[in-house]
């Protein structure tokens, strides 16, 4: 009896991948911000593209004269006005080919989920934003950037997670951390140039695909994952 492809767990970023990129993701680390400390005069800004929410409310945090004992009461605060903002569809758009990829994958037998900077909640939220629906990924099988500051540590715990349960991770994502993350785990990275990163600069990065967009590019993606299975099965 021939066995069928070997189903891959594709991990999706948000931001930039999936959803389109928003300046108002901002002004929501401003408010969980000032919730905590007050009104600033001034407010510094960390570079916040590739970052987990848990990392950038601490530079935001540590960064505007606050401490680290601030930290879990700002993201229970950027959770608060996320709840706000997005309580209305469309902040977010989903970003073209997006459903039909998903779509294809999943009846190819591979498993959508998520490794995203972003908490659960906040994850869902954008997601049911951008007209897309949490359940079309295993939110069982995904990561999430609530509890740990550094992107390479939830991609690395994401392919221990794989390796224990026979699946073979490949990540998709916008930015060089995503690249990076991918890398520093082991993990196979499709980069998509719909964020702030262009093709030529993810291409520097390790990767096994760029693509400018994800408009019709379900039958490159299975090609990937076929290839995947065919170079894994022959180790």
């Amino acid at each position: 009896m021939t066995s069928g492809p070997v189903p891959r767990l594709v991990l999706w970023d948000i931001d930039g991948t999936l959803v389109s990129n928003n300046d108002s993701d901002e002004g929501l680390f401003v408010a969980a911000l000032e919730s905590v400390l007050g009104p600033r005069p001034e407010v510094v800004h960390p570079y916040r593209h590739g970052k987990t929410d848990l990392q950038q409310v601490t530079e935001y945090v540590l960064g505007n004269g606050g401490s680290a004992d601030d930290v879990p009461e700002g993201m229970q605060a950027l959770v608060v006005a996320s709840r706000a903002h997005f309580s209305e569809p469309g902040e977010r758009i989903a970003l073209p080919g997006v459903a039909r990829v998903l779509a294809e994958l999943a009846a190819a037998g591979h498993v959508n989920a998520l490794l995203t900077g972003n908490g659960r909640e906040r994850a869902e939220l954008k997601l049911r934003s951008a007209g897309l629906e949490a359940s079309q990924f295993d939110l069982d099988r995904s990561f999430f950037g609530g509890h740990t500051p550094s992107r390479p540590a939830l991609a690395t715990s994401a392919a221990a997670w794989a390796a224990e349960h026979d699946l073979v991770p490949v990540l998709v994502g916008d930015t060089v951390a995503d690249a990076d993350a991918a890398a520093a785990a082991g993990i196979t990275f499709v980069g998509v140039a719909t964020g702030v990163y262009s093709v030529d600069q993810l291409e520097e990065a390790q990767h096994a695909l760029v693509l400018s967009d994800l408009a019709d590019a379900e039958d490159v993606l299975l090609d990937l994952l076929a290839g995947e299975c065919r170079s894994s099965d022959q180790d």
